[in-house]
Formats: structure tokens, C-alpha cells, sequence
């Protein structure tokens, strides 16, 4: 964007003079006036009367000073603007991550990259798999954080980092004296668990796994989150499984113990969609990326960066 000979005659008009603008602008004289006599033949008027000195701009000259300064001060606002994009300062990302993430490390490279990048405009969204699938395609959000592996059309997908589930009990089970449970060892125990819909991925996992130990789960369908079935556990309604980094928060007369033969386990991942990511999304996927530790090699769609 050429503003050269717009900014010349500015220094020009508070100079007062061709050799002092000059002399500012580390030119010579004679090409200052060369630029300034261009200027006046492309905007089709006398700007300098050159008869004075100090040298003063003519009516139409002051005119065209005052606009001068505006367009000026306007252009230095969208240089800082572009300056800003591309240092990933401005701009806006909308998160959406389920809420058993909400307690683990997705939530802090959140807040890592809202630190670093204070003046960008960070949305976060907490709600079950399949609503935010459905906002993520809609366009609602930017950029989900999953316990899954997405699979839609033109979704860029990586995986992030995988973790265990451990089987929530009553702190009076039989089972909660030991420190390892079989999957056979709950044959007989009401599984409480959201509707698959809201974690499909995992609800296979539970599912497949009671299958391998050779029984059908006995399940108990539960509206809310992982806690909110912990707390089920709590009422004495039957066992669930929750991701080990939620074990970490205390739910009253609960314990959590690890699952053997199997285990089950989850991976989750990042998802977004390339065309619609601005510079601000793009730094906050390769943030999640770079602070969740993820090979390259797990990148597992072309456009993912």
C-alpha cells in the first residue's frame, strides 16, 4: 500500500521547508521536490506555494494536509492490525472441549495460550461429544478437543495423548480392598454409563471389554459427566469408569482402582476444520499440539498442520 508521497509532503508541510524535510527524510532536496511536483500532478492541483518561506501549503494544499494526516494515522492502525494477525495476537478461536477434559491437561493449554497470547480472543465451550460434533461442523466452534477420533468430511484430526480408565466403587465394595480389578470380577455389577451418543469411542471400550471378560454389562444409562456418574457410585447405584486424570478430584466415599484383563484406555484428539481457522486458530492448535507432546506421525488427515 504506497503512501510515500503522502507521507513526504506531511513532513514537508511541518517542516516548513524542502532542505529541513529533507534533511529528516535522509534525501535530498531536489528529489523532495521532485517527489512533491509528482504528487501535484497526480491529484491535479498546486499543494506547495513555493513563493514563501517558510514554504506553506496552498488552500487546497491545507485541505489536502489535514486528510493526509488521517489516512496516515489510519494506515499505521492497519499495519499494527496486520502486524498483530500475524503474530497471532488478534483474532478469535472457539473452543470446544467434553467436560471430562475440562479437569486435565487440555484445559491447561488453554489457559497457556491465553497467558501468551492476551489479546486474542479465546471462547471455550463445554459440552457432551455429539453436540459438539454437530457445532464443530455447523460451525459454531472452531476447534474441538475430544475423547474420540472424529471422522467427517474434510476434518484435519490428530491425536493427542491417550489414558486409562479406572472403575469408580463404593468405598464398601468387596472389590475395593484390592488394587487391581478384573474385568471378570464385575460380572455382576450394575456399569453406569453416559448414552453412547454422548461418547460413542468409549462406550464401545466398556462395552467390547465386559465382552472379552465373557459377561454383557448390566448398565445403567446416566445424563451428565464422568463426575456426575461418580457421584451415582457415591449413592450406592452401581460402579462406572472414569479417565485417571479425574481421579485426581475427590468424590465422596468413592474410590478408583485400575482395571486389568483388559484395560481400557482412550485417546483423545484435537479437531478442525483448515478453511476455517484464522491465525489465532491455527497457533492454538499447534499450542495443543506442541504442549500435548503429539508426534507428526499421528497426524491423520492431509491438511493437518
Amino acid at each position: 500500500m504506497e503512501t510515500r508521497r503522502l507521507e513526504l509532503f506531511v513532513t514537508l508541510v511541518d517542516a516548513g521547508g524542502f532542505k529541513q524535510a529533507a534533511d529528516s527524510l535522509f534525501i535530498t532536496a531536489p528529489a523532495l521536490s521532485q517527489q512533491i511536483s509528482r504528487l501535484e500532478k497526480d491529484v491535479g492541483v498546486a499543494l506547495i506555494d513555493r513563493t514563501t518561506r517558510p514554504i506553506t501549503p496552498t488552500e487546497a494544499g491545507r485541505e489536502f494536509y489535514y486528510r493526509c494526516r488521517r489516512v496516515l494515522e489510519a494506515m499505521q492502525h492497519i499495519t499494527q492490525l496486520l502486524d498483530d494477525q500475524r503474530s497471532h495476537e488478534f483474532g478469535r478461536v472457539r473452543v470446544g472441549i467434553v467436560p471430562a477434559m475440562m479437569f486435565s491437561s487440555p484445559a491447561r493449554a488453554v489457559r497457556q495460550f491465553i497467558r501468551a497470547h492476551p489479546t486474542a480472543a479465546v471462547q471455550v465451550r463445554s459440552i457432551a461429544t455429539s453436540l459438539l460434533l454437530d457445532e464443530l461442523e455447523q460451525g459454531s466452534i472452531d476447534v474441538a478437543i475430544l475423547l474420540t477420533q472424529p471422522d467427517l468430511k474434510d476434518l484435519s484430526s490428530t491425536a493427542l495423548f491417550s489414558e486409562e480408565y479406572l472403575v469408580a466403587l463404593p468405598d464398601d465394595h468387596p472389590l475395593a480392598g484390592v488394587d487391581e480389578v478384573d474385568f471378570a470380577m464385575l460380572r455382576n455389577e450394575r456399569i453406569l454409563q453416559g448414552p453412547r451418543t454422548a461418547n460413542p469411542t468409549g462406550y464401545d471400550a466398556v462395552v467390547t471389554a465386559c465382552m472379552r471378560a465373557g459377561f454383557s454389562p448390566r448398565s445403567l444409562e446416566v445424563m451428565g459427566s464422568y463426575l456426575d456418574q461418580a457421584a451415582m457410585v457415591s449413592a450406592g447405584m452401581g460402579v462406572c469408569f472414569i479417565p485417571k486424570s479425574l481421579s485426581d478430584i475427590p468424590q465422596h466415599n468413592v474410590v478408583y482402582r485400575t482395571l486389568v484383563n483388559p484395560s481400557v484406555g482412550l485417546t483423545s484428539s484435537i479437531s478442525w476444520f483448515d478453511r476455517r481457522l484464522d491465525a489465532v486458530g491455527r497457533a492454538f492448535v499447534q499450542h495443543c499440539i506442541t504442549e500435548l507432546s503429539v508426534p507428526e506421525s499421528l497426524i491423520s488427515k492431509e491438511g493437518a498442520s
